[in-house]
């Protein structure tokens, strides 16, 4: 049986979820329980609604705080341990304005778990869920699914973030791809997110929040992790860091996948995209 399409457009792309081993119309019903699920969190995590949680913390003044809803606490938690792992290679604050005297390492804002606060520490606040949302958003609507019992699918974002569930009968994962010309092929995904980051479609947009300035690589990288927001957010951060930092960082994190295309066109991957030997 094919696995069942749905696109829904949100968060400036479209995203899709292919469902395997059920019926057509309980599917249906299914991806329109999980649509209005993405509506929802785009209202609370777009920097773009006026009225969510993201534009409310940058209209803050240095010093104020406000109580955040759980979906962008937990979010904003996602992007706060991928910084800190990566060493503040990825930071959806990168483009805020620090306060007069801060320190360069001064954190931009904080957050207290316990009180469902931010509090700001720039001059203005510019935060941007860009890079960990769409994934953080594909992980709901993958426990969405869950709760209408299905178990077998495949969830996207435009062309970025691919979260998969359990595969269809009788495959080894759902098949994604990655690389480029020659290097091209393509990863069984099952009950794991696979993100990938490049600057072919919107340009050199992908900023080193350590230094202000462009990042250097212009080949696309890839994240593999065990759910979307991490993987999303490491895409970008990979897309970053120099080569031996993310064969570290894979080395050190276990459970995480790396990929890059050389300048010569070859393709690196580490972890558990590491490409066996012949």
């Amino acid at each position: 049986m094919t696995p069942a399409r749905f696109e829904h457009e949100a968060m400036a792309t479209t995203f899709g979820l292919f469902i395997a081993g059920q019926d057509t119309a309980y599917a249906r019903q299914a991806a329109t329980a999980a649509f209005r699920e993405l509506d929802r969190l785009e209202s609370e995590l777009s920097r773009y609604v006026e009225s969510s949680d993201i534009a409310r913390a940058n209209r803050l003044d240095c010093g104020e705080s406000i109580v955040l809803g759980e979906d962008a606490l937990h979010c904003l938690l996602v992007a706060a341990e991928v910084s800190a792992a990566t060493r503040r290679t990825f930071d959806p604050a990168y483009a805020s304005v620090a306060a007069e005297g801060a320190a360069p390492d001064a954190p931009l804002y904080s957050l207290d778990p316990g009180q469902h606060t931010l509090t700001s520490h720039a001059a203005r606040l510019h935060l941007d869920l860009g890079a960990v949302g769409k994934g953080y958003a594909l992980d709901r609507l993958a426990a969405t699914l869950r709760e209408w019992d299905i178990t077998a699918a495949l969830l996207q974002s435009g062309g970025s973030t691919a979260l998969a569930l359990d595969a269809p009968a009788g495959e080894p994962g759902w098949h994604l791809g990655l690389g480029e010309g020659d290097t091209y092929r393509t990863v069984p995904l099952i009950h794991a997110a696979l993100s990938g980051s490049g600057i072919a479609v919107k340009g050199s947009h992908l900023v080193d929040p350590r230094s202000g300035r462009p990042a250097e690589r212009t080949r696309r990288t890839w994240a593999l992790a065990p759910n979307a927001a991490v993987s999303d957010a490491l895409s970008t951060a990979f897309f970053i860091m120099a080569p031996d930092a993310i064969r570290e960082f894979c080395a050190a994190h276990p459970e995480i996948g790396a990929a890059y295309v050389h300048d010569d066109g070859s393709l690196l991957a580490f972890g558990t995209l590491q490409i066996p030997p012949a």
